[in-house]
């Protein structure tokens, strides 16, 4: 069974994972297998395609396959008749990991997330808002990236967040990969079903850094670009709203830990919410513009902090 690597875990796999890159490690920290469900795996907690329970959850995709999480190191599955690799993949790299991050107590958060000198800059946003095309901006500026969709959380032992990086892939949509100047010619589909596609990340920073800043996007009826910083009162319901699947949390008893860590997150961290252009606007000059208005922000409490 090979050996992969992503979010600082060595994933041990009987199925290939393309997107990750493999590692020689002698054990694993997580088991990924086809096999059967036990009897009675899931738990207490249900709630329409899934059970849970503490330190284990059970999920069903319905005409693709079931999938049992636990204890952070398990993660089996039951392929539906005619199902394809790439649609088991599909469920692997992105339900069924989250649930075993949480599990082992690192918060999934649905954003992108590039390294810059002062830290880690995470970029979150609802659907069409355009976050993978701001990723490919801001790779474009040449900054490396630590995950293109899910970044893993924790909190160092001073409290601060630290963004642990995903794997070197951007999964991006064919109208995204045109829009970066690429063509899908010879890239894996992340499903068979979908014109979706991994793109290789050429610059990927491999190692956990601290997180310095986070960007909001969201769609604008405005022909201008507009920046400010998210409010305080709303600063822990903006993160929150991006954990990913966070359902899961009251399932699998893990609600307290992912509150700390995002109360814990945004004390130390700058926050900004980016409404882009009705129009649109070059990927690479929206990111050049919210750095800078990031910096000057950084600036201006650093003279508050000194007076």
């Amino acid at each position: 069974m090979p050996n992969y690597t992503a979010y600082g875990l060595t994933i041990a796999s009987d199925i290939a994972l393309p997107a990750l890159r493999p590692c020689d490690a002698a054990t694993a920290d997580i088991t990924m297998a086809e096999g059967l469900i036990p009897e009675g795996a899931g738990g207490p907690v249900k709630f329409r395609n899934w059970e849970a329970g503490p330190d284990e959850i059970l999920t069903v995709y319905y005409d693709v396959c079931r999938v049992w999480i636990h204890s952070g190191d398990t993660i089996i599955y039951e392929r539906m008749e005619g199902v394809d690799d790439t649609q088991i993949v599909s469920v692997l790299l992105g339900t069924s990991l989250a649930a075993a991050l949480m599990q082992r107590r690192m918060l999934p958060i649905h954003s992108c997330a590039v390294l810059t000198d002062k830290g880690v800059v995470m970029v979150m946003g609802p659907s069409g808002a355009g976050k993978s095309t701001t990723l490919g901006g801001l790779l474009e500026l040449g900054l490396p990236m630590l995950a293109d969709d899910v970044t893993g959380i924790r909190l160092d032992d001073s409290g601060h967040p630290i963004a642990i990086p995903a794997f070197p892939a951007i999964r991006l949509w064919e109208d995204s990969l045109t829009s970066l100047g690429h063509t899908s010619d010879g890239l894996p589909q992340v499903r068979s079903d979908m014109a979706k596609y991994y793109l290789g990340a050429e610059n990927f920073h491999d190692q956990p850094e601290p997180v310095r800043a986070m960007i909001y996007l969201n769609p604008s009826l405005d022909e201008d670009l507009h920046i400010s910083e998210v409010k305080p009162e709303l600063r822990v319901p903006t993160l929150s709203r991006f954990i990913f699947r966070k359902n899961f949390l009251d399932g699998m008893g893990a609600r307290r830990f992912a509150f700390e860590t995002v109360a814990g997150m945004v004390d130390r961290i700058t926050m900004l919410e980016v409404c882009r252009p009705k129009s649109g606007m070059q990927p690479a000059l929206l990111a050049k513009e919210a750095l800078q208005f990031l910096a000057e922000t950084e600036a201006k409490a650093t003279q508050v902090d000194a007076s």
